[in-house]
């Protein structure tokens, strides 16, 4: 009797350690939450199951073989617990134009992200069980400040995800650089250059924004139409940057598909101040229709002078209607009876996400949402969805998996990521502007000719 008993106790010890280690496994861990992506709670097990095996060296061989079973599987528990269920801040690292040419449209995304935010997590502020903490770097529509705000945000401020901005030139410039060094999802909203999602895609970057070629495609046939039935000559004028650029080829490469199409390209300076020298351009060019594609303050000068020269009676306009609020207003009732490309109008769509939205900014800002206003409810809608689906997990490579082809609610009605490059699939709108007999508005209203389905408006796939 007396040779059993330190065999006994021995054994007896080991049960108690490998239930000690048991309870460590399965204990609560949301007194010490780590974000999805620390290793902190697999180095905290290994040396668990360490310094277990260390206290039972002196048991028997099969004692020691079942220590080591029991430590690798509390491991791989502590580190699955960890990914799934990590109440850690959510931080969101936003790129926007807050000052700067393109400022009102970069306030109109800042005005709808809490929106979004009081939608999608139903007055939490959660996403997956975490807390969004949105950090803002001011880009002011440049490019080189764009990269070095993407730098700022993933580095210092630790940023899991990546959202913006304004700027086609700068979404371009954050990509790349986020493709080498940074290589986190980049989902790009308002900015919308065919390019970001064509030649200068990524695996990582994602658009919910529509872009130029999804515009053509709701207003080029009808420029073509008007164009067809005088002496089929069009002029564009537009921004001699990424934007415009990717515009002049998707509207051109639409047009000159119908035979006999004369198409005149008017390529403006961003550093232009006066417009007129361009203007003449359009004129000498005696065009039967004008498709205009612009972006930022600027443009209100520029249809000051486009009035001051007699545009509107001389040709038909052809345009993506900007913001409401600022561009056309300044125009007034010189555009009634335009035709153009309704990227978004608060009247049109109706579903819950819209009714929100509208009575949100009602209430909120005593106003109605514009143009860009639905950018908050896209970029919020799609990391929702995506990390809904990954239990709050943000590695880059899972959320690809689950955003290629993931639809998602937002204001306009359902987008989805495109598998092939990752575009925001989505509806348009073809529309004339007409009076505003109600008196509501103070300046002419787009009213609804047609809806492009997302299928119908989807963009040609131009990734390399």
């Amino acid at each position: 009797m007396s040779k059993s008993r330190p065999v006994k106790f021995y054994i007896l010890t080991v049960l108690m350690m490998l239930i000690s280690v048991f309870l460590v496994a399965c204990g609560d861990n949301t007194a010490t939450p780590v974000p999805a992506t620390t290793a902190a709670p697999t180095k905290a097990a290994t040396t668990a199951a360490a310094t277990t095996a260390a206290a039972t060296t002196s048991a028997t061989t099969t004692a020691a073989a079942a220590t080591t079973t029991a430590a690798a599987a509390t491991t791989v528990a502590a580190a699955t617990t960890g990914a799934a269920t990590s109440t850690a801040p959510l931080v969101i690292g936003m790129i926007n134009s807050r000052t700067g040419a393109l400022a009102g449209y970069g306030k109109m995304v800042d005005d709808s992200w809490p929106a979004a935010i009081e939608y999608f997590t139903k007055g939490t502020g959660k996403i997956a069980g975490r807390e969004v903490k949105l950090v803002v770097e001011d880009d002011a529509g440049d490019a080189n400040k764009a990269v070095e705000a993407a730098r700022k945000l993933v580095q210092q401020d630790k940023a899991e995800i990546l959202v913006g901005t304004v700027s086609s030139a700068a979404a371009i410039q954050v990509a790349a650089v986020n493709e080498k060094e940074l290589k986190k999802i980049f989902i790009v909203d308002p900015a919308a250059d065919q390019s970001v999602t064509g030649a200068a895609f990524n695996k990582y970057t994602f658009r919910t924004a529509r872009n130029t070629d999804q515009d053509a495609a709701a207003g080029a046939p009808y420029a073509v139409e008007l164009a067809s039935k005088k002496n089929k000559k069009i002029a564009h004028i537009y921004q001699d940057y990424a934007f415009g650029q990717g515009a002049n080829v998707a509207w051109k490469e639409i047009a000159t598909k119908t035979a006999g199409i004369q198409w005149t390209e008017v390529a403006v300076p961003l550093t232009a101040t006066d417009y007129t020298p361009y203007i003449q351009k359009v004129l000498d060019a005696a065009p039967d229709v004008l498709v205009l594609n612009w972006a930022g303050a600027t443009a209100i000068k520029l249809f000051q002078q486009m009035k001051d020269n007699d545009i509107y009676s001389k040709m038909a306009l052809v345009s993506p209607i900007g913001d409401a609020k600022a561009t056309v207003k300044s125009q007034g009732d010189t555009v009634i009876g335009a035709v153009g490309v309704g990227i978004y109008w608060h009247q049109f769509p109706k579903n819950a996400e819209n009714d929100f939205l509208v009575k949100y900014y009602k209430e909120k800002y005593n106003t109605f949402p514009d143009v860009f206003d639905t950018s908050g409810m896209n970029l919020v809608s799609a990391i929702n969805s995506a990390l809904t689906k990954t239990n709050g997990d943000t590695d880059p490579e899972k959320l690809i998996t689950v955003m290629e082809g993931m639809s998602f609610p937002s204001a306009k009605g359902t987008l989805t990521f495109r598998k092939e490059d990752h575009q925001a699939l989505q509806p348009m709108y073809l529309v004339e502007m007409t009076k505003d007999t109600t008196g509501t508005f103070g300046f002419p209203v787009p009213k609804l000719l047609k809806e492009l389905s997302a299928q119908e408006s989807a963009p040609p796939i131009r990734r390399k």
